[in-house]
């Protein structure tokens, strides 16, 4: 944060942000050195307004002082859906969605439409439809695929732990399914790594896929989801 001549990049000297932050000039230099203190979530945000710090920036700031940094607020911009619907429907090969911090389907391709029952209109949730709606009933090897996301939800919930809408989530899917109150006590966590799922198709019978997730915003945990072929398969969809 500091450089050389003791100003920083928004042009003010330490002691100057720290007027700004309301903290003593001695404390800023101790939180730029990275030394164990205290300090709460108002006088690191009025840091990061003081030096005009960007969301990735303002994180690091955060994780500098050893503190978990709130969530940024949610894009509305109705722009960026008709962005994450091109971005999946240039994916023809396997089912493609996206989906955000709350596992909201943004985006889905005609193949997940088809393959995976997700829908366009951006009110479905991939993790609820997994246990309770017809999404869940698509996959050949569905005690594996809610077990991994079930602990990838964990995971991730725990980054999170200030969003009350997580419990809700929990807590409504639990009194649904007891599959997922059993998973959800087991308190399991697995990282978004690469996994193979299993569709039943309707003619060929078992396809299996890769499913690979890519995170198009880390920040707000809006994340695509790939079932690529890996059979060989022709890269022509084979849901029509």
């Amino acid at each position: 944060m500091g450089s050389a001549g003791g100003r920083t990049r928004a042009g003010l000297r330490r002691e100057e942000v720290a007027v700004l932050a309301g903290v003593s000039a001695s404390w800023y230099a101790w939180l730029e050195q990275g030394r164990p203190i205290n300090v709460s979530d108002g006088i690191l945000d009025a840091i990061s307004r003081a030096l005009r710090l960007t969301e990735r920036e303002r994180v690091h700031l955060y994780r500098l002082a050893d503190a978990n940094p709130p969530l940024p607020a949610p894009r509305a911009d109705p722009s960026d859906t008709e962005v994450l619907q091109r971005v999946v429907d240039t994916q023809v090969s396997g089912p493609t969605c996206v989906i955000d911090r709350y596992w909201d389907v943004l985006a889905a391709n005609e193949q997940a439409t088809r393959a995976l029952h997700l829908g366009r209109d951006g009110n479905e949730n991939f993790l609820v439809g997994l246990f309770t709606g017809s999404h869940g009933r698509q996959y050949v090897n569905l005690p594996q695929v809610v077990r991994q996301m079930t602990a990838r939800f964990r995971l991730q919930t725990s980054y999170l732990a200030d969003d009350p809408r997580y419990e809700r989530m929990a807590e409504r899917l639990s009194a649904d399914s007891a599959w997922f109150a059993d998973l959800w006590s087991r308190h399991e966590v697995e990282e978004f790594v690469p996994t193979t799922v299993t569709l039943g198709h309707p003619e060929r019978g078992p396809v299996p896929y890769a499913l690979y997730t890519m995170d198009l915003d880390e920040a707000s945990f809006v994340r695509l989801l790939m079932y690529l072929p890996t059979d060989g398969a022709s890269s022509e969809p084979l849901w029509k």
